[in-house]
């Protein structure tokens, strides 16, 4: 009898450990890092995505009369994204594509600290002619 409870208890051991590994490779999954579907069904939606908004200061905005345009993107995104982006979004022929990180910054309102966010941009360079009315 001691035998066959050993076996047992072995049994239901490793069923546990295989219930055990399956739980942390789901988890696993679901933890990875989501990425930008490429689906052609999908389209103009996933490219709308992608740009949040336009960056628009001083400067940018004297880029704008050399057909130079800057917009804040996902941090997750790349040049090619962000090229098939614009030219689906906008319908203007990109010639290049440009990308910075900017490091989130320390922020002071009397003796109250805090951190304003990062932000991935874009710098643009459009084909002649071509143009996009971001508002400014």
């Amino acid at each position: 009898m001691a035998i066959i409870d050993k076996i047992k208890k072995a049994v239901k051991k490793e069923e546990a450990e295989t219930e055990v590994q399956k739980a942390v490779s789901d988890v696993k999954k679901s933890e990875k890092k989501e990425k930008i579907p490429k689906t052609k069904k999908q389209g103009a939606v996933i490219y709308h995505n992608i740009l949040k908004e336009p960056y628009i200061t001083e400067k940018t905005s004297m880029m704008g009369q050399e057909n130079k345009y800057v917009f804040k993107v996902l941090k997750s995104a790349n040049k090619i994204d962000v090229k098939k982006a614009i030219e689906n979004v906008f319908n203007v022929s990109v010639i290049s594509v440009a990308m910075a990180n900017t490091a989130s910054r320390k922020v002071r309102l009397g003796r109250h600290e805090g951190r304003k966010p990062g932000f991935k941009k874009a710098m643009i360079t459009l084909k002649e002619g071509d143009k996009i009315d971001i508002g400014i």
